[in-house]
């Protein structure tokens, strides 16, 4: 049985046309760790998800080879406050 690996992201961009977007999470070490989120893996929260979300998510595998690794079952955590001008 392989360990799940959950991480706590920022959402820092959304393609609406193509439904994915890019989840960052922060490291002890430069550069920021980047995934891939499509929007079949969103279980919950707003959907199309706003840009500065939290995301909640398992780390999943890359779709093909050479891409980012995916966000798998992600919850949207929404703060009240973000809209895309605040950004």
């Amino acid at each position: 049985m392989e360990d799940v690996i959950i991480k706590i992201g920022l959402l820092r961009s959304w393609v609406a046309a193509r439904g994915f977007g890019f989840v960052e999470v922060p490291t002890t070490t430069l550069p920021l760790q980047r995934f891939f989120l499509h929007i079949s893996d969103i279980l919950e929260g707003s959907n199309p998800p706003p840009v500065g979300s939290m995301v909640r998510f398992e780390v999943g595998p890359a779709r093909k080879a050479g891409q980012l690794p995916a966000a798998k079952k992600a919850w949207i955590i929404a703060p009240k406050d973000v809209s895309a001008g605040a950004l």
